[in-house]
């Protein structure tokens, strides 16, 4: 149990302090920072909730499992919605009214700890009974990915509400979903198939996504602004 708490909650914290450290123009507070991590921990409730309900749905419409198509209804549809869903839905919870909301970079952050948060909960139900190897699989960072990228989004979107442009509201919401979703889906589908060649596929995404996360993070702190 020791062993799954620390591989589990230390990486994501050791994460989200570093990208905390990023924030040069106005620091956030790490009261807030640490909330948005435990609601995205929460989250993990309503997304196993909406995976029983896909999964079941699917069973119900007679999709046949095991099967390619099984994958890919599962992963992108079922799995990848209820989870970015869900991070997303308690992050704005959390975030999104607050005062303290009010740089572009804060959404990266904000979307980022509840990512996080999200992981540290996933990480320890699963390395409760895993060994190394699992726990070394726990580590690669799409939820970070993921994070990074809806907050990203959601800067825009927070901008297009202030200044009342709801087409570009509508725009900036569903792409804060829909391209975590996206990574989200066929990360998990490549490792469903159960193909080293799709294996390998995955983790050359992952790298390069981790890269353009990590490019993305240095380049909205250093052009952060106003709301």
């Amino acid at each position: 149990m020791t062993f799954a708490l620390f591989f589990g909650i230390v990486p994501p914290i050791l994460l989200l302090y570093y990208i905390w450290t990023l924030d040069k123009v106005e620091q956030e507070p790490i009261g807030l920072v640490l909330k948005t991590f435990f609601f995205g921990m929460l989250s993990v409730i309503p997304a196993v909730v909406l995976e029983i309900f896909g999964g079941g749905l699917l069973s119900f419409i007679g999709v046949p499992y095991d099967t390619w198509l099984y994958y890919a209804l599962d992963c992108f549809l079922v799995v990848a919605f209820a989870e970015e869903f869900s991070k997303r839905m308690m992050a704005r919870f959390s975030i999104w009214n607050n005062p303290e909301f009010n740089y572009r970079f804060d959404a990266v952050l904000y979307l980022t700890a509840s990512a996080l948060g999200f992981a540290a909960a996933e990480n320890i139900m699963y390395l409760i009974d895993s060994d190394l190897g699992g726990v070394l699989g726990r580590l690669i960072p799409v939820h970070t990915i993921c994070g990074v990228f809806m907050g990203y989004y959601l800067g825009f979107a927070k901008t297009a509400e202030l200044d009342g442009d709801r087409e570009a509201l509508k725009k900036w919401n569903r792409l804060s979903l829909l391209v975590p979703m996206l990574i989200h889906g066929f990360y998990d589908f490549t490792l469903s198939t159960g193909s080293m060649a799709m294996v390998l596929v995955s983790l050359l995404m992952v790298v390069v996504l981790t890269f353009r996360a990590y490019r993305s993070i240095r380049k909205v702190a250093a052009e952060d602004r106003p709301l």
